[in-house]
């Protein structure tokens, strides 16, 4: 029996518009039909009982003996839950421009289908999911609506059939809901509680970029999401489940493993551009030895179609079934012919499954790099800039606070300021999303990403100044004093005793060395320019090619100013400053940068020639490293002609070294040279113009320096970045030995006592001794998420004393007398 019921508006606001209608009393199951360009959802006598958009456009009501009232709230403007475009052009405009409807004024009444269950007829693992970008191409808060309805229709599914089982990684977006909507949240954790409703993959607090965050943040990506979990629903994630993130450093294993996350998932190696990934199941492991059971699985969404079903047979894995990007999920239509093909199932099912072959696995023991999306370790320098300055000033506060817990300073003082630095932290964890801290989402997106920085850095900053005001002030380090540049014939040189460098006119070194040793540089620091228009995915990629399009960069002077060299520079249109300084006590020689940067599609690097015997470098990874080749001999190797590195490239041979420290920007390259000798790259700014025209466009301030290093371990470049990175302070632990590096000294999540967390950097198994400058009483060994674990460790008078892996990371819980 078909009906329509003429929907009467009540409220109209910018975003949305609110009918109102009344549904009649019905003895048996309804079925409502909605069309809709953008979003909608329905509300009967109040709660939630589904949602529509573009591919979503039935809901299923339940009997009654009475008329109901049905609230339909629609989106003024949405963009489809897939098929987006990866790029500006006539498409894109035409979604936008679909995107902008006016509602449907009626809905349809018809009877219900027979939902009775087919028997399923195959034994496929079906996962339900619907991927949503916490912001892409639209913005948080339209996202926060998005998660609404997402969560709706899987609930409604769940209705419908009694064995549907529905994933969802991001705690950030369960947070959504529970805000947006509490009685629609109180129906999600009653199906959690069911297992059908599944968060053990909600294992980092979202699904984010796994290059440019530090070590410390992609662990509190985990303890955020651990500490919901437990609070919300009861549970503590297992699986990391990443599917649509562009690349994982060579060091996620270690940190999974140390947080007790042993299984991860993802699918954009599918991506590559060049190479196969030879894997669809594999043991991942990490430089300490560490692994994870992985998948790299064929695709996040789709249907059941004949084709992905073959697909999934062939490699053995699961078949995700739903439309994703922005939400939605499978509908009845696909979960209703899923039921031929498979059966749903819980992600750690299919994993134990896995688990019970683990011998017969391959082992991957390298990084995950994605041969696609190179321009995200530049695009937006502005959001990585906040990023690592509040990584590093997130630290400080941390440590200031952990102070306070080891003097004792009062119970609820402590309590108010670690509320504090929780809610700073997940403010930036949120924009560590995999299209935000990339660079690739749209303008309003920024404009809501830079509101939540300016809280978390508030919020930091109030915390720090607390702090200080009840702990004992330290000794004030003395001001940097810098070695005066000189004019040497056509050179400027600088010498502290310790460096030599020689700088012309250009800003380019044509002598950089240590004290006494052989020269490392045949010409380094030279700004170079390139037309750097991708063919497809504006703001995601650089393409091979880039190199052969320069833009003319012209010297307009130099000259001493006070105790540094400025150079001035016109690159295209763009003013540009760079000031070279060398402290009295650095090892390295600092650069520094200002620009009014006015370019379109043009990539601002600068570039190191190096008189080394050298055909390999080490970059810096989350909380550690990654050595690659730099020989372009294999099509895997070209591939990697734009990689991500943070905190410093090293390049070695057998007599010396050379490095280079960045402060937050992550695109490198590195290339041995015919007639001897090694270039490398290093990647400061774009100007992408799609999704975000303004992206990079106006004042930026660039940072890096050039390190003469000899033969000198990695822990010494670590300590060196550190005094190039962050300001001096007071260290509640620190360690004699330079191989063990203190990465997190904080107070515990749960205020019971202080977390500390050291790692092991020269490759070595060492002993370990802690200096404390508090007087321990207790300490205990924890995991990366501050649970116990066995492990042998005690205190020794001021000393904790325990043993360290090689590359390894280690966690301890301090309690204070």
């Amino acid at each position: 029996m078909n009906e329509v019921v003429t929907l009467v508006e009540r409220v109209r606001s910018d975003d949305l518009v609110e009918f109102e209608a009344t549904l009649p009393a019905c003895d048996a199951p309804r079925l409502l039909r909605y069309r809709t360009r953008t979003g909608a959802v329905l509300r009967v006598d109040g709660a939630i009982v589904g949602a529509f958009d573009r591919e979503h456009r039935e809901i299923v009501v339940a009997a009654s003996d009475r008329p109901r009232t049905l609230a339909l709230i629609v989106e003024r403007f949405a963009l489809p839950t897939s098929g987006l475009p990866g790029g500006d052009g006539l498409r894109w405009r035409w979604i936008t421009a679909r995107g902008h409807a006016e509602p449907e004024r009626r809905i349809e009444l018809d009877d219900a289908p027979d939902d009775a269950l087919a028997q399923a007829q195959g034994e496929l693992p079906l996962w339900g999911h619907a991927h949503l970008d916490v912001a892409w191409l639209w913005t948080y808060a339209e996202a926060r609506r998005k998660a609404v309805r997402t969560f709706a229709n899987a609930l409604a599914l769940m209705e419908r059939d009694p064995s549907y089982v529905f994933i969802q990684s991001q705690p950030q977006l369960y947070a959504f809901v529970e805000e947006a909507d509490p009685e629609l949240f109180a129906r999600v954790r009653e199906r959690v509680a069911q297992g059908r409703f599944d968060a053990s993959v909600a294992a980092l607090w979202v699904e984010p970029d796994a290059n440019l965050p530090s070590g410390e943040a992609l662990l509190r990506q985990m303890l955020a999401a651990r500490r919901y979990c437990a609070s919300r629903f009861g549970i503590e994630p297992t699986i990391a489940w990443l599917p649509d993130t562009f690349g994982f450093a060579r060091t996620l294993p270690t940190l999974l493993a140390h947080a007790g996350i042993r299984r991860f998932a993802a699918t954009k190696l599918m991506w590559n551009d060049t190479t196969r990934f030879p894997y669809p199941q594999f043991r991942w492991r990490g430089p300490d030895g560490n692994e994870v059971l992985a998948a790299m699985l064929a695709s996040y969404e789709g249907d059941p179609s004949g084709r992905r079903v073959s697909l999934a047979r062939e490699r053995e894995e699961p078949l995700v079934i739903g439309f994703g990007d922005g939400g939605g999920g499978p509908t009845a239509a696909q979960a209703h012919a899923s039921r031929a093909v498979g059966r749903w199932e819980r992600p750690e099912r299919w994993f134990d499954a896995l688990d019970a072959r683990r011998d017969t696995l391959p082992v991957h023991d390298d990084e995950l790099y994605l041969e696609y999306h190179r321009g995200t370790y530049t695009t937006h320098h502005d959001v990585k800039t906040r990023n690592a300055r509040l990584e590093r000033m997130l630290a400080r506060a941390e440590e200031q606070l952990a102070w306070c817990m080891a003097v004792r300073a009062p119970g609820e003082m402590l309590q108010r300021l670690r509320a504090e630095l929780a809610g700073a932290w997940e403010r930036v964890l949120c924009n560590q999303f995999h299209d935000v801290l990339p660079g690739t989402s749209v303008a309003a997106a920024y404009v809501q990403a830079h509101e939540l920085y300016d809280e978390a850095e508030a919020a930091a900053a109030r915390v720090m100044a607390a702090t200080a005001s009840i702990l004992p002030r330290g000794r004030a380090a003395d001001a940097t004093r810098c070695a005066v540049p000189r004019r040497d014939d056509e050179a400027f040189v600088f010498d502290n005793g310790i460096v030599l460098a020689r700088v012309s006119a250009d800003g380019s070194v044509h002598e950089l060395a240590a004290n006494g040793a052989p020269g490392v540089v045949a010409r380094a620091n030279l700004l170079a320019a390139y037309r750097d228009r991708p063919r497809t995915w504006d703001a995601w990629n650089v393409d091979w090619d880039y190199a052969k399009r320069r833009v003319r960069i012209r010297p307009l002077g130099a000259e001493i100013v006070g105790d540094a060299l400025e150079c001035r520079f016109l690159v295209g249109r763009s003013p540009l400053t760079m000031r070279l300084s060398l402290g009295a006590r650095d090892p390295f020689l600092r650069v520094a940068c200002e620009v009014d940067w006015r370019e379109e599609h043009v990539l601002l690097r600068v570039e190191h020639w190096l008189a080394l015997d050298a055909d390999r470098v080490l970059y810096g990874a989350p909380h550690g490293t990654i050595e690659r080749g730099a020989r372009r001999d294999t099509p895997a190797a070209r591939a990697r002609f734009e990689v991500p590195g943070q905190r410093f490239a090293l390049v070695r041979d057998e007599r010396s070294g050379f490095a280079a420290f960045a402060l937050d920007t992550y695109g490198w390259s590195a290339r041995t040279l015919r007639g001897g000798g090694l270039q490398l790259g290093h990647s400061l700014l774009r100007a992408a113009r799609w999704p975000d025209p303004s992206a990079d466009l106006g004042p930026a301030e660039l940072s890096w320096a050039l390190a003469p290093v000899g033969r000198a371990p990695v822990s010494a470049l670590e300590r060196a970045w550190e005094r190039f990175a962050d300001e001096p302070r007071v260290r509640l632990f620190t360690a004699d030995d330079p191989a063990v590096l203190v990465v997190a000294c904080k107070p515990a999540d749960d205020g019971d006592g202080v977390i500390v967390r050291v790692r092991e950097c020269d490759g070595a198994d060492r002993p370990l001794r802690l200096r404390c400058g508090a007087r321990m009483r207790a300490v205990e060994c924890a995991d990366g998420l501050e649970r116990p674990i066995p492990g042998e460790v005690r205190i020794e008078g001021e000393e904790l004393i325990a043993t360290l892996a090689a590359m390894s990371l280690r966690t301890f819980r301090v309690r204070f007398s």
